[in-house]
């Protein structure tokens, strides 16, 4: 999704089994739509991987820390992706 309304949108339609979050999008920051997600029961148990290039360690806490159940940064590794993916569900 481009943005973060409509990814949340998309989520209620579409009930995913896991969520990939840009942290930086236009509009929500990605811990904006994880607020979001967690306020809405029908969203709320769905695990969420933050994603950004962003590989400093106080900004991987503070996205782990707001509720993330993981954090990747780019570019992706199919094999990390997978890893999460296979854990979280």
């Amino acid at each position: 999704m481009s943005d973060g309304q409509t990814g949340i949108a998309h989520a209620r339609e579409a009930r995913p089994d896991i969520l990939l979050i840009d942290l930086m999008m236009p509009g929500m920051s990605g811990l904006e739509v994880l607020q979001a997600l967690r306020a809405d029961a029908m969203l709320r148990r769905i695990p969420c991987v933050a994603v950004s290039a962003n590989a400093m360690p106080e900004e991987i806490g503070e996205a782990l820390a707001a509720g993330f159940d993981s954090y990747l940064t780019k570019p992706l590794s199919l094999q990390a992706l997978l890893a999460e993916i296979g854990r979280l569900l």
